[in-house]
């Protein structure tokens, strides 16, 4: 049974793999096309557009890999049944249960690679990607270090230690400079708000002055400032909740929750990071019933159409309960859960019911 496990899981995987290119090719060829509309505009070129989409195709590879899964399984085990191969597997004495554990096996390798992919390729390129076509399209001066995010903005220094989702920046530090480029001032917020046009408000300040032979420190509540950072670079700078690492997702939270701000949004991305590699088995596990229940009947078209019409269905199950437990302040944890479970009986049911 080990070499036809082997067997099946080498056919699912590249199958899978497959499938995955294509989609991923399709798609960043789409998102190529939608981005010449802004090539011409700051020094945004057909280069940097190019690397944008390059950037991109991690989050792309992500977003489409539980569908891609879905796909390449019934790709890979529709032409092993066109071929009788698992008619002569089951004839063999190998039971459903046991090829089913086999493709079991390969959905765990193919959970680990997708959380892999969301946890540590996909973070830093989307972050990649969205600075670098803000910066060619705002020409904003903008930094990225170890120390946050630097811009200039007139004579003023922003130091940005972290954006939110929601255009909350967090820990920032402002220098500012005299005309013959001498320190004057530097403010510290534990948060900064933008309140109407470029008006920002800063919250728990600490603000330093350096006089000619002394300095001094004052506390403030709020004090607000205006250009303190550009929209446009500011857009670039936040990253989409879907395109953060777990790490992130769960300082972000102990942030908004410290700070008494709403965080559902967050813990909604975080519950969807955690539940995309198990619906990658849940759609794994779902495409066996409709194979092994027509390997006599039906063409792998028809398997591919099932298969697409189950991918959008998922799709938009998932999309429609996240979206309705945020309106109406379900637990983000219930709102990802419920699509998953009922995909995954769905396939339990399919599978008792094959003879």
């Amino acid at each position: 049974m080990s070499l036809l496990a082997r067997y099946i899981g080498k056919t699912v995987f590249l199958n899978t793999l497959l499938v995955l290119l294509v989609l991923v090719a399709l798609s960043a060829l789409f998102s190529f096309i939608g981005e010449l509309d802004e090539v011409g505009r700051g020094d945004y070129s057909v280069r940097t557009a190019l690397i944008y989409i390059l950037l991109r195709m991690p989050g792309i590879a992500y977003e489409l890999f539980p569908s891609s899964v879905l796909l390449g399984s019934l790709l890979g085990l529709g032409a092993m049944a066109s071929h009788s191969e698992l008619t002569v597997m089951r004839s063999a004495g190998i039971s459903i249960v046991q090829m089913a554990g086999a493709v079991a096996l390969i959905g765990l390798l193919l959970m680990g690679l997708v959380a892999l992919l969301g946890e540590f390729v996909m973070p830093p390129s989307e972050r990649q990607a969205q600075e670098l076509r803000t910066a060619a399209l705002s020409q904003s001066v903008s930094i990225r270090s170890r120390t946050g995010y630097w811009a200039k903005s007139d004579s003023r220094f922003v130091n940005i230690k972290s954006v939110l989702p929601d255009m909350t920046l967090a820990g920032v530090s402002i220098y500012e400079f005299g005309g013959k480029r001498e320190l004057r001032r530097v403010v510290y917020a534990e948060r900064a708000l933008q309140r109407s046009g470029d008006v920002w408000q800063l919250n728990n300040v600490t603000q330093t002055s350096f006089l000619l032979d002394s300095l001094t420190t004052e506390r403030i509540d709020e004090k607000q400032v205006q250009n303190l950072v550009n929209a446009e670079l500011l857009q670039g700078l936040s990253v989409a909740p879907e395109s953060m690492s777990a790490r992130n997702l769960f300082t972000q939270i102990g942030y908004l929750r410290r700070n008494q701000l709403d965080s559902s949004p967050i813990e909604l991305a975080l519950w969807t990071k955690i539940t995309n590699p198990l619906s990658t088995l849940v759609m794994l596990m779902l495409s066996l019933p409709f194979v092994f229940a027509s390997q006599r009947s039906g063409s792998v078209g028809q398997k591919m159409f099932i298969g697409i019409l189950l991918g959008i269905g998922y799709f938009l199950v998932n999309r429609l309960f996240t979206h309705l437990g945020l309106a109406n302040g379900f637990s983000p944890a219930i709102s990802t859960l419920i699509p998953l479970t009922l995909f995954g009986l769905l396939s339990i049911l399919g599978l008792t019911r094959i003879r």
